[in-house]
């Protein structure tokens, strides 16, 4: 994360990947956590994946009524890994004390006695002041946490009733962010964003996504939240 003035720039990493195998036609789907084990009640759930439906209407897709006639099945994953050192170099200003040229003065002297003045120059030593001379490179110690969000289309096989052959992957997005924060929440909506442009895609390689908290497609992924009423204690 950069910060420059009063608005932050996130910096996001996004893999894309589409099945050329397959040939995919449709856009409803359902959407199940990859951990069956995520309880779907509970808030920050319901609140990502808000987002993350907001995210896939952008791309003209829709929330199938009946899960099992839905054209693909998204499994989302989200998270935070654990802590980690790294070491990054930074530049650090360095200033240099500058004097200013001297100045020429004239200064008038008044005799008490005769009462007559004399005008004469002296010189007046200029003004020193702080200047940029450079910069410096300095390594230090940080610890970063890496922030993920993932969504994987795969084939709906929910209406099978054995489960011994795997779905095959539709589509995948992968979206990263590495630095010293570990505030998941104020990613997430950012990563929803930064996935958008890529749902079905692919991208042929990492991309770098960098937003600002105020772009158009931030603000579209919070709207959308923010009509659901969706509240996080």
């Amino acid at each position: 994360m950069f910060v420059h003035g009063c608005k932050t720039t996130y910096q996001m990493e996004v893999d894309a990947i589409t099945n050329p195998e397959i040939d995919y036609a449709g856009d409803s789907y359902v959407l199940v956590p990859r951990d069956p084990d995520t309880d779907t009640n509970d808030l920050r759930y319901k609140e990502t994946v808000n987002w993350i439906k907001t995210a896939l209407s952008a791309k003209g897709m829709y929330e199938a009524t009946d899960p099992l006639k839905a054209d693909m099945v998204i499994e989302i994953d989200y998270g935070i890994e654990p802590p980690r050192q790294e070491f990054k170099v930074v530049e650090e200003p360095v200033y240099m004390s500058v004097r200013g040229p001297d100045e020429i003065r004239t200064v008038a002297n008044t005799d008490p006695k005769t009462g007559k003045t004399t005008f004469y120059q002296v010189s007046v030593p200029g003004r020193v002041r702080r200047e940029l001379a450079g910069y410096k490179e300095r390594v230090v110690s940080v610890i970063v946490n890496e922030k993920y969000l993932e969504m994987v289309a795969v084939e709906n096989k929910l209406e099978e009733a054995s489960g011994d052959t795997p779905a095959s992957e539709i589509w995948s997005v992968r979206v990263r962010n590495t630095d010293e924060s570990d505030d998941l929440r104020e990613y997430l909506p950012i990563m929803a964003s930064a996935a958008t442009d890529y749902i079905g895609e692919d991208s042929d390689s990492e991309q770098n996504v960098k937003l600002k908290e105020d772009d158009e497609r931030v603000q579209f992924i919070k709207r959308g939240i923010n009509e659901q009423n969706v509240v996080v204690q």
